[in-house]
Parts: structure tokens; sequence; C-alpha cells
């Protein structure tokens, strides 16, 4: 349980030993590179064009599957069997993927694009297809209120002897309308709830009189030019959108024979993901026109394999190792065990921790697991978590880190159910056989009190524990200094809280959490305490001083 040892490499290799090299790394993933400022200087423009056309590879991927989930939807909607719907889950899946697997799908790219471009064709079409019903429907909607009017609109005009409109006017204009026109006008009108529609014939002579009564009405004149009327237009655009629909369908359902290619894609997806990180890595590379140097770090028992595999398989590359200089900072991996990595996602959102520090993570996965079970305290819930988790990870049998939140939840739930019992919490309730013979501790609402110390003390033991580790690495620094300001600053806070555990009788005795006089071994105990406290004060005074050209002029 600790951070792993690093060793430099260091390697020069021909530029046609390059991929080789990246997929003897990418395999054993362990390899962190060290990124040259002047290679990623001269190569900027050269590798950033590189990634931009694996990304455009990529979105195309992110397109198909997009696609493909979004059409699956579609035709299951159109399903009344859940047995006859299609399943498509774009969720990650638990499983590794051999980089063999990667390679084997990379040699079908060619094929797998074919397919997105004809995924896109089809796409396109349905998007105007769409496009095209939306319009229909509109146009639909506006010739609706001239159905019942028989004569095609492109009769709709003057004559010699007539004057002839269509339009509309809104509803409640339609009695002044009629009251006011001339009586030799003969009018036509198809009313809906708001508006109404109006076919006028009269005769020219009266065309100026009409068009102003028209005009004080609201009358719109009807823009189609349709050589047919608006019923039949509307059956003519209703054929059109059953031929469209039909054409949507026949689409749609082609869409089915992309579906076995999905896994493909998403394999492709992550193959380019790995591709572009081996562009990043050349990026950071110095290299001439034959030849190529790379830098970076790998975990000392990793040094023998890779060495061995450069060997094997490069045959015109030179690699040595070494351990840090002391100016050089390693990258961190830690390795823990399996309880201890449960808690990683807790940790890793502070970040690692320096190469040259302690790992603290079974600090903080101890603190986590005894707190996050004092906080929730019931027995009957933490007894559900441990078991609804521990039975997920057994049947799933989640692959690499993917399971490591479930896993510590499950610890979580056996503190919970530790604190429950002692808490005498099960379900909210304390079972009524408890109280007769009394198997737990204290019942936190019924003794507030005691639980307001407990915590504290809690929290003081993981704060001293925080100081301790802090001074044990200042004083790992070296340096009087750093030596001083280890034992008198950092252990001057543990040498205080330890005298607070050691004078906490005294101060439960005096919240009334212990009934009583206290015995003279805990009144002795309680004056040592007071004592170490002070002393715990008195160096953190002193490390006030540590540094200053005249301490006795700074106490002054």
């Amino acid at each position: 349980m600790s951070i792993v040892k690093m060793r430099k490499m260091s390697l020069v290799a021909h530029n046609s030993e390059r991929n080789k090299l990246l997929r003897i790394f990418i395999k054993n993933g362990c390899m962190e590179f060290v990124r040259s400022k002047k290679a990623e200087e001269d190569n900027a423009q050269e590798y950033s064009d590189r990634i931009a056309k694996i990304e455009s590879k990529q979105y195309k991927i992110a397109f198909a599957l997009s696609f493909l989930k979004e059409t699956v939807k579609v035709i299951n909607l159109s399903k009344e069997s859940k047995k006859d719907k299609l399943s498509f889950d774009l969720k990650k899946e638990n499983r590794l993927v051999p980089y063999e697997e990667y390679m084997e799908v990379a040699k079908d790219e060619m094929e797998l694009m074919a397919k997105i471009s004809d995924m896109e064709q089809i796409n396109t079409r349905l998007t105007d297809i769409k496009s095209e019903l939306t319009r229909i429907d509109s146009a639909i909607s506006q010739l609706l209120i001239y159905k019942d009017i028989a004569i095609p609109f492109g009769m709709v005009q003057d004559t010699k002897k007539t004057f002839c409109v269509l339009g509309t006017i809104p509803a409640e204009r339609k009695e002044e309308l009629i009251s006011k026109l001339p009586q030799e006008a003969e009018i036509e009108t198809a009313v809906s709830d708001k508006v109404a529609a109006i076919l006028l014939i009269a005769h020219i002579d009266r065309k100026e009189e009409i068009s102003s009564l028209l005009s004080a009405c609201e009358f719109a004149r009807a823009s189609f030019d349709f050589t047919c009327s608006a019923a039949e237009q509307i059956e003519r655009l209703k054929q059109k959108a059953i031929e469209l629909q039909d054409e949507r369908a026949r689409y749609i359902e082609s869409v089915k024979t992309y579906l076995p290619i999905a896994p493909s894609l998403k394999i492709m997806y992550d193959f380019y993901a790995l591709e572009i990180e081996k562009v990043r890595a050349q990026e950071g590379c110095l290299k001439t026109q034959k030849a190529i140097v790379m830098e970076g770090w790998v975990p000392v028992d990793k040094e023998k394999k890779i060495s061995e595999e450069i060997k094997k398989h490069c045959s015109r590359t030179e690699v040595e190792f070494r351990d840090p200089l002391p100016e050089e900072v390693p990258p961190t991996l830690t390795r823990n065990n399996k309880v201890v990595s449960a808690f990683d996602g807790i940790t890793d959102m502070f970040g690692a921790p320096n190469y040259l520090e302690r790992d603290p993570k079974i600090f903080v996965a101890f603190y986590y697991f005894l707190i996050f079970g004092f906080m929730l305290g019931d027995a009957g819930y933490g007894l559900i978590m441990a078991l609804a988790c521990f039975l997920f990870t057994a049947i799933k049998k989640p692959v690499k880190n993917s399971g490591q939140m479930i896993l510590m939840f499950g610890f979580c739930g056996i503190s919970t159910v530790l604190w429950g019992a002692l808490f005498g919490g099960w379900f909210g309730m304390t079972p009524a056989f408890m109280d007769k013979v009394h198997i737990f501790w204290f019942k936190p609402l019924e003794q507030p009190l005691i639980m307001f110390a407990l915590a504290l003390g809690v929290g003081l033991l993981q704060i001293g524990n925080g100081f301790a580790l802090h001074g044990i690495a200042t004083i790992k620094q070296g340096g009087v200094k750093n030596i001083l300001l280890g034992i008198l600053k950092d252990f001057g806070w543990v040498v205080m809280i330890i005298g607070l555990f050691l004078y906490s009788p005294s101060l439960l005795a005096f919240l009334g959490i212990i009934q009583g006089e206290l015995s003279p071994a805990v009144n002795t105990c309680v004056q040592v305490g007071m004592y170490v406290a002070l002393i715990g004060a008195a160096m953190m005074l002193l490390s006030g001083l540590v540094g200053k050209k005249n301490p006795i002029k700074a106490v002054g």
C-alpha cells in the first residue's frame, strides 16, 4: 500500500519502429511520456492537423451511433409487443476489449465509413421528408377554409363584365359584409371558428365600391393559383403525404441492416481515441528525418517486461532506464489492496499525492468508512446497502475499476451496520428485545450530548492524524528548518490533541455525560492531559520563531 517506484526511460528509435513502440506502451498501459516543449512548438501544426482528421472520423461515428439509437426509438414506438421491440444500448459495456480486437476492427475502417456515409444520406433524406410533410400540413391547414367552395382557384379572375374575388374575412364581419353588398352581387361563404371564406361575383361597374367594402371588412385575398379546387388540392396533398410517409417507413426499415455494425462502431470510436493519444504522445517527442527520441516514466516492476519487448520487436531501438534525479518529480502511481482501492474515487477528487510524499489513501479510506457509518447510523439500512452492493459486484463482476464506487458503498454499509448496532437503530427503530437486554451502546436521540462528544472525538482524531502525516512529510524534506517546523508546529498540534483526549473525562463530567465523581486514576489522567496540552501549545508558539534571525527580538 504505497506509491510505486518509477524509473526514467529514454530511447532512440528509427522512425519505422515508432508505431511498434507505441503499441507496446499501449498494451502494457504503464508509460507516461515526458513532453518536450521544443518538440511541441516544432510539431504543433503537423500533429494538430492529424488530430483534427481523426476527430472528424470520431464525429462521424458519434453521428452514426446517435442516428441508430434515435431510429430504433422510432421503430419501437410502432411495436406493441415488447418481444418485437429492438434493443440498442450505447452504455459502457462490462468487458475489456483486447488491443488485438481494436486492430481487427480497424481493418474494416473503409467499409464502416462507407456505411456511415449511407446513413448520412438516409438521414438527409429523412430530414427532407420531415420538412416536406411540415409544408404539406401547413398548406392543408391554409386550404381547409376553402374546402366547401367548389370553384378552382385558377378561375377566380375578372372578366369583361364581372368582378370576382376569393379570400377570407374575420368570421364576425361576415353578416356586416352581406348586409352592405349590392343585391345583384352573388356571394358564397364557408365559415370556421375565426375566419370566413368569401367567394364574391358582381358586375364590373361595382368593383370599386365592393373593393372598398371588402377592405373595410379586413378582406384578405387568397394567393393560391391552383387549377383545381381546394378540396381537390387537399386530396392531392394528402396523397403526397402518404407517399412520403411510405418512403420514410422504407428508409427507417432499411436502417435495421446497420444495427449489427454498432459494436464495431463503438470499438472504432475508442480506437480513434487511442490514435489521438498516440499522436499527442508523438507531438512531444524530438525527431529528425529518420529518428525519434522518446522519454517517459515506467513503474520499476514493468521495466524488465518493456525492455524485453522492445528488444524483441524493435531491433532499431536503443533504450535505457535510470532512477529519477533529485530535481525530477516522477508521476504518481499508487497500488493498494482491494478494500483501500475501493475508495480511490474519493481520494482522486482531491488529486494524486506527490511522488515523494506518503500515500494517504489508507487513512482517507479508514476515516471515510468510519464517518459514513457514523452519520447514517442505522443497521437495517446498512445491511441492505452492503448486501445490494456486494451482490451487484458478485453478479455483474465489473471489469477493471468500473465497480469501485459500488464496492465502496458496500464497505460503508458494513460500517453503517456496526454503528447502527451500537446506536440501537434498525430502520429508524430499536427492537423491543434490545431494550430489554440493552445490547446497544446508547441512543443518539435520547442522549445527544454523548453523540456530540463522540462526533468531536472522531473529528479530533482525524485532524490529529492529518497533522502527524504532514509533520512526517515536512521532516522528510530535510533541513534544520523543515525538521523543526515538522516537530514543533505539526506535532505540536498532535501533542495538544492527545492532551485534550486525556483531559476529556473532566469535560464530559462538566457536561453531565459522566455521572458521579471521577476515580483517582482518571483525575491523574486529566491532570496529565492538561500539562500535555500546554506542552503542545508551547511547541506551536515556538514554531513561530523558526527561521527568525533574532528569536529573542521576535518574542519581544
